[in-house]
């Protein structure tokens, strides 16, 4: 069998759907703890953000790569994550004092495409680095890059039991053969780990279930997420990292979804 590598597919159209299950994408960057940074300054940050993204809220605190919860030193209390969101109620900045995320999400308007995630993140960018700068918080000194894709895939498309999963997912099956102990398996939860090309970081896809919320029908639930930096770490190497963490969500996705389910219920168009 022929595997392409990321360089074969430059020539190449990305996958595009005119009808992608796609309800959230997550565009976000964690960095170094300003030393000087305090639970004040979120309120003066929001006031930067406050025209666009009106509505702020409390979130729990994000965990670390190794389960750690940011601490304050004086107080010994977890740090605060908040969320500044708009008024369409789809769009918010999520920061927390060593990160800060772009969500997209789907309400009544459908996926805006990466060019807006990105642009909207960059903005997000700008505006923080110079907040730090006007409080002499020091640089915004990025130690990774988070890029995810949150698809939903209800009841009805391509599947309507778990004996179906192979009509969607072209790598897993359930074989009820004659004779078999176990009987069909009721729930799946399945993650595995790809590298990303040049030593960039990684794909991590997660496969779950769930109920969606406003009518409660069944949901297989794909997450597709890109975690790494590129070293140099500068503007120009950033957006070469999410164009590239793209890139391998996008063809990921296409490589794990059968090509009938791409064809009759998310429009697959070109690539």
């Amino acid at each position: 069998m022929e595997y392409l590598t990321p360089n074969s597919h430059l020539t190449t159209t990305l996958p595009s759907y005119k009808n992608p299950p796609i309800n959230e994408v997550v565009c976000g960057m964690l960095f170094q703890t300003p030393e000087n940074i305090r639970i004040p300054h979120i309120g003066l940050l929001w006031d930067k953000f406050r025209r666009e993204y009106p509505i702020i809220q409390h979130a729990m605190p994000i965990a670390g790569t190794k389960g750690q919860i940011l601490i304050d030193n004086v107080t010994g209390l977890p740090t605060q994550r908040v969320w500044f969101v708009n008024k369409a109620d789809d769009q918010l900045i999520q920061f927390q004092f060593d990160r800060f995320y772009f969500n997209w999400r789907c309400r009544e308007n459908g996926y805006p495409r990466y060019s807006h995630v990105i642009k909207n993140f960059q903005k997000a960018q700008d505006t923080i680095e110079n907040f730090f700068k006007e409080f002499d918080l020091g640089e915004l000194r990025p130690t990774g890059y988070e890029l995810s894709y949150i698809n939903h895939i209800p009841k009805g498309q391509g599947w309507n039991t778990l004996d179906d999963l192979s009509k969607v997912f072209t790598d897993f099956v359930w074989k009820d053969k004659i004779g078999r102990f176990l009987p069909t398996p009721v729930n799946i939860t399945w993650q595995t780990t790809f590298p990303l090309s040049e030593a960039k970081g990684h794909l991590i896809v997660t496969l779950k279930q769930g109920t969606r919320v406003n009518d409660k029908i069944p949901l297989l639930l794909l997450e597709l997420t890109a975690r790494g930096i590129d070293e140099s770490k500068n503007k120009k190497a950033l957006r070469e990292w999410f164009d590239l963490a793209r890139e391998w969500i996008v063809r990921g996705f296409a490589d794990l979804t059968s090509s009938e389910v791409q064809k009759v219920y998310w429009e697959r168009e070109d690539g």
